[in-house]
């Protein structure tokens, strides 16, 4: 029985939709499911994540005792260090969010020691504990690529190697990759125009195309402005598309056409949810 479905692909192309969906589908057949999407205080990535060590973490705590609790109910211990999940901590001030992005696990703010020590560690732990059917949203290759691409200077070669090595950490829950195949184009311009502010301001795609173009390899391969976002999704997608052909994991890759995306997608999970459970049922 296959216990853990990961959802992946470019933003836009519908994880999230598809990973509730599913999530919901499955609960309703009585299923215990356990959904983590892109924020969450998830049991194995470590997106949106600081990493503290205890005098750090016990400092904060001292000096913003009103989050104490939301801390605690948000943190996981590695070793000495406690993993904070800080999006997740309701009314924290700009300065104290800042603090927070400043310790986080990704974008190279740690060394790579410290970065595959904690993400291994996370993942073989999981591995080991987790319960029911478990639902990720872009956990294995769109953090993964992004950083060791765009942070670390890994080649494909070691960028394959180490995602084969996540996923073999796993592999007693019987993983299942879904890609969600959409143009590039398409995705990120449905991307940027649903995630905007209260005023309407395509601030997403702003921030996305400053954070690549800043990027070590933004500033390497010449990605400028929304064009060089693009472009880095075109070649995300394609290595990301190499990667899954290389790992020792069921994968599907999904065609979507935007225009007909929710049928694919109730047709694609109701064959999800019959295999899981033995039932034919429709929807």
């Amino acid at each position: 029985m296959n216990k853990l479905f990961i959802i992946e692909g470019i933003p836009g192309s519908g994880k999230t939709t598809f990973a509730r969906m599913l999530g919901e589908r499955l609960t309703e057949m009585n299923q215990e499911v356990h959904l983590y999407v892109e924020g969450d205080l998830h049991p194995a990535d470590m997106a949106w994540c600081a990493c503290l060590t205890q005098e750090e973490y016990d400092t904060v705590c001292n000096q913003y005792p009103e989050h104490r609790e939301d801390f605690e109910r948000s943190k996981t211990i590695w070793k000495d260090y406690a993993i904070l999940a800080y999006i997740k901590v309701p009314s924290i001030s700009g300065e104290l969010f800042s603090y927070f992005e400043s310790k986080e696990l990704y974008d190279g703010r740690v060394n790579m020691e410290l970065f595959s020590g904690i993400h291994q560690s996370r993942w073989e732990k999981f591995g080991k504990e987790a319960t029911g059917i478990q639902i990720f949203e872009c956990a294995l290759l769109q953090n993964a690529v992004n950083e060791l691409l765009l942070f670390r200077g890994a080649e494909e070669e070691a960028i394959t190697n180490y995602i084969i090595k996540l996923s073999e950490a796993v592999k007693n829950l019987n993983p299942v990759i879904l890609y969600l195949d959409v143009d590039v184009n398409t995705a990120i311009e449905r991307a940027a125009r649903e995630r905007v502010d209260d005023e309407g301001n395509r601030v997403w795609e702003n921030r996305v195309a400053e954070y690549i173009e800043n990027s070590p390899y933004g500033k390497k391969s010449g990605l400028k402005g929304i064009e060089g976002m693009y472009q880095y999704f075109r070649e995300r997608k394609q290595l990301e598309r190499r990667i899954l052909e290389k790992l020792p994991v069921v994968n599907y890759t999904i065609p979507i056409l935007v225009e007909h995306q929710s049928d694919i997608t109730n047709e694609f999970i109701l064959k999800i949810c019959n295999e899981v459970t033995g039932i034919t049922q429709e929807f």
